[in-house]
């Protein structure tokens, strides 16, 4: 017999958002939406992306491309 925990009735509900180092509006338009607290840049890759964050910094309304710092 196999016991499964009912899903939640929204799916897609983000409990990470209750996190402040989450960005709210990157991670509705479905970014990952982790901030670099030292830079305050904000990472644009989609959510449960694999590899390391892209921090781009927010810019006015949007985010720009960050500079490249190698």
């Amino acid at each position: 017999m196999t016991i499964s925990s009912p899903r939640p009735a929204d799916a897609d509900h983000r409990i990470d958002l209750h996190n402040s180092s989450i960005e709210e509006s990157a991670a509705a338009a479905g970014h990952c939406g982790m901030t670099h607290l030292n830079t305050g840049r904000v990472c644009q890759e989609p959510h449960h992306h694999v590899d390391g964050c892209a921090f781009v910094a927010p810019s006015h309304g949007g985010f720009v491309a960050a500079p490249d710092l190698h």
